[in-house]
């Protein structure tokens, strides 16, 4: 409970310095969905979409968008892989060659994708790759995710832009 509100405060703070206006932050756990945007490069429209927020902790999370034009609602699941980063263990040795301790580095993610689909009621099935923003968790060993953007394309040849994160919460 205890690493749950100090992760709580840590995000809230990152939040407020990363530029958000302090009527725009919000209290952000994981599950929580992030507003965002899906825009078809067919015909400009533009479609309400939230993303679960997750770390790289977890499996995987939901998206979900409307497309208002077609009534069509989509819902589907992503998938985080981390690049760039890591960490390793080595040993340490005397002068005998006897082991005498072991140390741990670690580099944070650089860069962090997402790959997922999600399926219409309609028969529309959108695959999409995201680029994520990731940011480190500092009570954890993993990284969290506050936005991204990345592209798609459905069964019938329509492409589409996906952008999500802080800048779209609702006021």
């Amino acid at each position: 409970m205890k690493s749950h509100i100090a992760w709580s405060v840590a995000l809230l703070m990152l939040l407020t310095l990363s530029g958000c206006a302090s009527k725009n932050t919000r209290h952000v756990e994981i599950g929580d969905m992030f507003p965002g945007e899906m825009i078809s490069m067919k015909d400009g429209t533009k479609m309400n979409c939230e993303v679960e927020f997750i770390s790289s902790k977890y499996e995987g999370g939901k998206i979900t968008a409307f497309n208002p034009v077609t009534n069509e609602a989509f819902k589907g699941r992503y998938h985080v892989m981390l690049a760039g980063g890591g960490s390793s263990t080595g040993v340490v040795r005397n002068a005998w060659g006897f082991t005498t301790g072991s140390v741990k580095t670690t580099s944070d993610s650089i860069a962090a994708t997402a790959r997922g689909f999600m399926t219409g009621t309609k028969g529309t099935v959108v695959d999409f790759s995201l680029n994520l923003s990731p940011t480190k968790n500092s009570n954890n060993d993993y990284a969290v995710f506050f936005s991204g953007q990345g592209t798609g394309s459905d069964n019938h040849g329509v492409r589409y832009q996906i952008y999500f994160g802080p800048s779209y919460f609702k006021k």
